[in-house]
């Protein structure tokens, strides 16, 4: 069994790979851009320069990442044609600005130094027209932060990326080879920048010493965020759980113990009743009747705690917590005891039919014994095999109910970070969600052996 274990535990971290790669790429995908969230209402206020709102929005883009190619950075080796493909474009007569101005030159701006050379020896030829010597002027502008504004003229733009370039007009021949030489990339340094330069590689080598970054919305470390979320959705969860197996288990062996009797049908319908009503719906309609809408004020429907409730004794501050978690959790749980019942129905159907039970009363034995000692262990693999999902809800939590009950969990998180396109939120919450759910399907088959002694994970020999 343990080389069994061994061996899922290694295929854990390709099958991990796979699960970052086509998560990182489907986020990507999504429309929308971050620092456009972030910067809206810096960039209305500098509306009377825009040049200046444009360097604001690259430079927020630099700081997290989202200048760089998505996958690899080949960019490094392509700037000249990136150039050419520019210079087409002037020759058209089209404008420095907007969609299609900004798809044309991002990417030289993603060779960032690579191409600072090229550039400024471009504008020491002194051959370029004027719309190209602009665009040239703001590359070399956002990407090396030269402090260049609008108001200043061109040749005296030009004066200062030549000062910036040589050190100033009295710097020697060395002072001037080592400012070039610091702009000169090997092979080898190219080849690394391929991987280092691009966005999925830095986000991939930092998630392996689980350092997800920091939020875009408030610049705060992520996991700050998840600190502070992961613990209200394990109230919610583990509680559900719990309550959902107490009530589903016995439940489930009742109905199969008294198949087609009047009990079996009305929790039948019940069952089937509750599985099918969405919680949405089922929310809203117990804020309606339990919350204070139309009908009775019996249990609060915002937040964990009432005001003041730092200032409570022990006891009153469980209690109050336990006021504002009650209506959330029976909503939360409703659905999963539904469905775990009806699996356990029809798991326990299928073992009591089987000859060993049979034999079992057969020898007399009490229809308790047989039920609880014989059949029991066999009913609860589809059981443990559901239960390979309690680790991933516990991070991901509940999107729809955390976000009607004002609930500050990880479902809640989440879905903001969704708004907000706050990507490294997304990244480490999908992360840490695939790997708890690998990690609990590795459990399940743990699980498999201690209730079931026949389970075997060893080939045939």
């Amino acid at each position: 069994m343990w080389r069994y274990f061994l061996k899922r535990i290694l295929l854990i971290l390709p099958t991990l790979f796979g699960i970052s790669i086509i998560t990182f790429i489907i986020i990507k995908l999504a429309p929308g851009d971050p620092t456009a969230f972030k910067m809206g209402n810096q960039q209305t206020g500098m509306s009377s320069d825009q040049n200046l709102a444009k360097q604001v929005i690259e430079q927020t883009r630099e700081i997290y990442g989202l200048d760089k190619p998505l996958m690899l950075n080949f960019t490094i080796y392509n700037y000249e044609d990136n150039w050419e493909k520019i210079t087409k474009y002037l020759e058209a007569g089209n404008p420095l600005s907007g969609r299609q101005y900004d798809d044309v030159t991002e990417p030289i701006k993603q060779a960032d130094e690579v191409a600072v050379s090229f550039l400024v020896g471009l504008l020491e030829q002194n051959m370029l027209s004027e719309p190209e010597i602009r665009v040239a002027l703001e590359i070399l502008t956002v990407k090396q932060k030269l402090s260049i504004s609008a108001e200043m003229k061109l040749d005296k733009q030009l004066e200062y990326v030549q000062n910036w370039w040589y050190g100033g007009i009295d710097s020697t021949d060395v002072e001037r080879n080592a400012a070039k030489d610091s702009y000169q990339f090997s092979s080898l340094q190219k080849m690394k920048m391929v991987f280092t330069e691009a966005q999925y590689p830095r986000w991939l080598f930092r998630m392996l010493f689980l350092d997800f970054g920091n939020s875009i919305k408030d610049n705060r470390p992520v996991w700050d965020h998840i600190k502070e979320s992961v613990p209200v959705s394990l109230i919610f969860t583990f509680t559900s759980f719990i309550l959902a197996y107490l009530i589903a288990i016995p439940l489930g062996i009742y109905s199969a113990t008294h198949q087609y009797t009047v009990g079996d049908k009305i929790t039948t319908v019940i069952l089937f009743i509750l599985y099918s009503l969405p919680n949405f719906w089922v929310a809203t309609m117990a804020i309606v009747f339990f919350g204070g809408g139309d009908f009775w004020d019996v249990f609060p429907v915002t937040g964990l705690h009432s005001l003041g409730a730092e200032e409570l004794s022990n006891w009153a501050y469980l209690k109050d917590l336990a006021h504002h978690v009650a209506l959330p959790l029976i909503i939360w749980t409703y659905g999963s005891f539904s469905a775990l019942s009806r699996y356990m129905r029809g798991s326990m159907l299928e073992v009591i039919r089987q000859d060993y039970i049979r034999t079992a009363r057969a020898k007399g034995l009490s229809e308790r014994v047989v039920t609880y000692k014989h059949a029991l262990r066999n009913s609860l693999i589809p059981i443990i095999t559901m239960l390979a999902n309690l680790l991933p809800l516990a991070i991901s939590g509940s999107i729809i109910i955390e976000s009607i009950f004002s609930i500050p969990g990880m479902g809640q998180l989440s879905f903001n970070a969704v708004l907000f396109r706050d990507y490294p939120i997304i990244m480490a919450v999908t992360t840490i969600s695939a790997m708890l759910t690998l990690f609990g399907i590795l459990f399940s088959d743990l699980l498999y052996a201690i209730v079931d002694p026949r389970i075997s994970f060893e080939g045939k020999k």
